[in-house]
């Protein structure tokens, strides 16, 4: 349905409107993701002002009908001057949409202004604000869902570092849904994820595929990835393999290395977990005793032995960002037990093992860490080296996930 079309299901509401008392008829119109129209008008009574909003009426209609996820919503006026939802209703959208979905607002010659929920509420609250992301990741799986229908869902969700959004195109029949359309995913802000979820089979295994993470250097907190990792888990999938560009720790490590990664350090002096917990997901004390999944690890070592694909072990620290790391925080880093240096992947592993999910991981050498080669480190180096190395990674995720898909059965 085109913005155009939404409009109108706003004007005809709006002929129904009981406005005796302000004699100003509003009529409302909301797209759920699913793509069904809600309509609803301003309904007046004796104790004007109070009264019930068209946007109220739409978005309670919508809930009964058990929709929770609004896409796009239209409001038409009967006057010069525009109207736009008041404080009560911008809430009560907010609650079901996001800062992004788009509002459209005219009067009886149609619509003269499309803004953003953001735009109308800047500082509308909602559950992304504590960092809980049971419910959105609830919303995210209903519109994957809807979108699949027909088709199996994944078991195994694949979390694509910088750079290795190639990988997603070796899926057989994707469905891609960009991350816009899914309710707290995040809009990666950085060169070399791409911010789609890929649906497919690889070595005919049903995956998910995110081509894009959430980094705290982005400034987003932990809402939105925990939203990610609970969606997967929400869709049906029991284990996620979490892959990355890293700088390396070791002369052995060489650019184009992919490492297994055994274990982490974590360095960035935030938690995804860290607020009130959602027993719904998981308990308040994680175990993280094994991170790092023993038998997929196995599995992955297995294939990557049968492939003749060199696949060393290693210790992952995840540091802040987004600066890269001095040559004096390496030698630390060193000392400490680290092999690899990153900004990602950490807090994912914790939300997973959170979520109960298995979780394995993939290191792809980019650089030799700070201070241990010639040459300065670069984002763009960083994107080149991993694409090199997207070839390997994909073979041995071919290999891997059939026999990952049995033992997780």
């Amino acid at each position: 349905m085109s913005p155009d079309e939404l409009f109108q299901a706003a004007r005809a509401a709006r002929e129904h409107a009981y406005a005796p008392y302000s004699r100003f008829a509003v009529g409302a119109a909301i797209r759920t993701a699913s793509g069904r129209i809600f309509t609803g008008c301003n309904v007046e009574n004796a104790a004007y002002p109070q009264g019930q909003c068209a946007e109220a009426t739409a978005v309670g209609a919508m809930a009964a009908a058990g929709e929770r996820v609004i896409a796009e919503v239209a409001v038409a006026g009967s006057g010069e001057a525009l109207c736009s939802p008041c404080g009560g209703c911008r809430q009560r959208l907010v609650e079901f949409g996001r800062p992004d979905t788009p509002v459209h607002l005219g009067g009886p010659e149609g619509i003269r202004l499309t803004v953003t929920l953001g735009e109308l509420l800047p500082y509308a609250f909602g559950g992304h604000n504590l960092g809980k992301a049971g419910a959105a990741g609830a919303d995210a799986a209903a519109v994957i869902r809807a979108r699949v229908a027909g088709r199996p869902l994944p078991m195994i969700g694949i979390v694509l570092g910088s750079g290795l959004s190639g990988i997603a195109e070796q899926l057989a029949s994707p469905l891609v849904i960009d991350y816009r359309d899914l309710p707290g995913f995040p809009r990666p802000s950085v060169e070399g994820h791409a911010g789609r979820l890929v649906l497919g089979t690889l070595a005919s295994v049903p995956v998910v595929c995110l081509a894009g993470r959430a980094h705290f250097y982005e400034g987003g907190g932990a809402g939105p990835i925990n939203t990610m990792v609970r969606t997967l888990r929400a869709i049906g999938c029991k284990a996620v393999l979490l892959t990355n560009a890293a700088g390396s720790l070791r002369p052995d490590l060489d650019p184009g290395s992919i490492v297994l990664i055994e274990d982490h350090i974590n360095l960035q002096g935030l938690n995804p977990l860290v607020g009130p917990n959602d027993e719904r997901v998981g308990p308040r004390f994680v175990d993280l005793s094994e991170v790092y999944s023993r038998r997929l690890r196995g599995l992955l070592a297995a294939a990557a032995e049968r492939l003749g694909i060199r696949l060393p072990r290693g210790v992952y620290l995840a540091t802040l960002g987004p600066a890269f790391e001095t040559p004096a925080e390496i030698r630390a880093f060193k000392a400490l037990g680290a092999d690899l240096v990153g900004m990602s992947t950490v807090p994912e592993a914790i939300s997973a093992r959170h979520a109960g999910l298995e979780v394995a991981g993939l290191s792809i050498v980019t650089n030799l860490a700070a201070g241990l080669g010639p040459a300065a480190l670069t984002h763009a180096e960083t994107l080149a080296h991993a694409a090199a190395a997207a070839d390997r990674v994909g073979r041995l995720l071919e290999a891997a996930l059939p026999e990952i898909a049995l033992a997780l059965a």
